[in-house]
């Protein structure tokens, strides 16, 4: 009898531990309203990120005052390590959800040159920026390419992650072995 009951406390405790999860998930999503409209966020790879941010940081050197964007920054991996290493330019991230902002603004929250904003990138000024990184799906890809072309200044250079813009020609195709290990680079 002892048995019956023990199972069926434990039965009862994984079920209210599944229906606190789900609550919380939905709460997640509640929160980070617009979920359905844009994607989760998804980080570079380590082999393409080290990549872009090599080619990045090789810029960045040569050049003062830079306005480095990440549009759809999901948790910063991009922006921190180059925010640590040039402390001399700015850098901002957009991202739409809650909480991979909120952390990404927590990790950053020492550091004076650069910010974290939750909102639609496609309300954002990207006017200023000097350097931009997309890592979208296709058809944000698509969409994006329009407000780049005509918000963006001559010169200015987009590091776009796994998916091309199809209607603007790349200056340059980096493909390191797969087309899940391949960005492109624009300028505008």
């Amino acid at each position: 009898m002892d048995i019956v009951l023990f199972l069926m406390l434990l039965l009862q405790g994984i079920f209210m531990l599944v229906i606190s999860v789900l609550g919380l998930i939905s709460i997640y999503f509640m929160i980070n309203s617009g979920f359905m409209r844009t994607p989760p966020p998804v980080p570079s790879s380590g082999k393409i990120k080290t990549t872009m941010l090599q080619d990045v940081e090789k810029i960045l050197s040569k050049r003062k005052n830079q306005v480095v964007m990440d549009l759809g920054s999901g948790w910063g991996t991009l922006l921190l390590p180059l925010a640590k290493k040039f402390p001399q330019h700015r850098f901002i991230g957009v991202e739409h959800g809650f909480l991979p902002c909120w952390i990404s603004k927590l990790r950053a929250r020492k550091m004076n040159n650069i910010t974290f904003l939750r909102q639609d990138f496609f309300n954002t000024d990207i006017s200023k920026a000097d350097v931009i990184f997309l890592f979208l799906m296709t058809k944000l890809m698509n969409k994006i390419a329009a407000k780049c072309q005509s918000e963006t200044r001559k010169g200015t250079l987009i590091y776009a992650n796994r998916f091309p813009m199809k209607s603007i020609k790349p200056e340059r195709k980096v493909s390191l072995g797969s087309k899940f290990y391949t960005y492109y680079v624009y300028k505008m």
